[in-house]
Formats: structure tokens, C-alpha cells, sequence
């Protein structure tokens, strides 16, 4: 890993698009990145959010095709970067490092299968509730009895792009479930008081 190269993003930089060469992969120490891909017409949506200890960039640089998606940084991000070769000597020489590479991929095809779930969901509700108990789970700020925060820096049109809502949809879906107590829209963030209505409305 000598060979690394430190790389610094500020929040919304692109860090690759979907069709760029894949020859380089991105070991993510902080920050959070975002990953997406833009219909046809259009239409933005995003897949995963990724964070510090994950690797971004393998399949491309794997297979030697291009990029699947595209990579934005959605906080400010550090991370360190190698070359394709680089990669390739380190995985010959380190067969613990391959099955590590081998699980983050089996992770991204299990999220992969989670997302197509979610959008195969026709009730806008359901699928929203889904995209809030994912990203909870995996990004949620653990509070008091349990609960869990998820932050401010994941806006509402973070959540709308996520789970395909329009972000008035969001915002007036959140509003009701903050009077219904089911989630408490804090200055910090959203708090998920009631995380087993939650999964009831996401069908779960």
C-alpha cells in the first residue's frame, strides 16, 4: 500500500462519472460518498451512500471496463487511491486482501438487490420509510433508549433521490409522521422515535 496516493474532495465534487475508465480504486477514510446514475431523461438516482473503511471503484478496475455509476462526494472526502496495477500486484501477493475485495463486492450486489426491492415498491410511503431505515442503519447517530439520528447532512432531497419521492413528497410524508410520532424532525437531524411503525409502513 505504499504506493497510495491521498486524495481530497470538497462536498459535491464529482469524483467519477459512470463511463470514465475504471483504473484506479478509492479507499475511503472520511467523508461520504454518494453513488448514482441518471436515467435517460434525466432522472437521478442514487444507490448507496459510502464511508470511511470502503472501497469505491473495484468493479471497474476488475473487469476493465468503465464506471458503473457515478461517484459524488456528498460531505467533504479523504481517502487514498491506487492503480489498477498497484491493486493487482497487492491482490496477488495478499490472498486476504482478495477476499476482502470479494465480500465488498458481495455487499454492493446485496445492496444492489435491496434497491430493486425498494423501487419495485409502487407506494411512494413504503418506499421512503425504506430508504430512511436503511440509511439509519447504516449511518444513524445512536441516541437515548435506543434510538437512532440520522443526520442533517442527508437533506431531503438526498431522501427524495434515494427512494425515487419528489422532494415535496418527502418533506410533506416527514412532516406527517412528526406529528403522528413516529419521527421527530430536530435541528440536528430526524430522529426515528418509533422505528417499528416504520418498518410496518415499509412493509419489512
Amino acid at each position: 500500500m505504499s504506493k497510495a496516493r491521498r486524495v481530497d474532495y470538497a462536498a459535491h465534487e464529482t469524483i467519477f462519472l459512470q463511463t470514465d475508465p475504471g483504473d484506479s480504486l478509492l479507499l475511503i477514510q472520511e467523508g461520504r460518498v454518494e453513488i448514482s446514475v441518471t436515467s435517460l431523461s434525466g432522472r437521478k438516482s442514487v444507490l448507496n451512500h459510502m464511508g470511511p473503511g470502503e472501497a469505491l471503484g473495484e468493479i471497474a478496475l476488475l473487469d476493465g471496463q468503465s464506471r458503473s455509476a457515478d461517484a459524488t462526494a456528498a460531505t467533504n472526502v479523504v481517502g487514498m487511491t491506487l492503480s489498477r496495477l498497484d491493486v493487482d500486484l497487492f491482490l496477488k501477493s495478499r490472498p486476504d486482501a482478495m477476499m476482502a475485495l470479494i465480500r465488498e463486492l458481495c455487499g454492493k450486489v446485496r445492496n444492489a438487490s435491496d434497491m430493486f426491492a425498494t423501487q419495485a415498491q409502487t407506494d411512494a410511503q413504503a418506499r421512503l420509510a425504506r430508504c430512511v431505515l436503511k440509511l439509519a442503519e447504516k449511518w444513524g447517530e445512536p441516541q437515548e433508549c435506543g434510538r437512532l439520528l440520522l443526520a442533517k447532512s442527508f437533506s431531503q432531497t438526498d431522501l427524495g433521490e434515494f427512494s425515487g419521492i419528489s422532494r415535496e413528497n418527502v418533506n410533506r410524508r416527514l412532516k406527517q409522521w412528526d406529528s403522528e410520532g413516529i419521527i421527530a424532525l430536530l435541528p440536528d437531524g430526524l430522529l426515528l422515535t418509533r422505528p417499528e411503525v416504520l418498518e410496518e409502513i415499509a412493509e419489512i
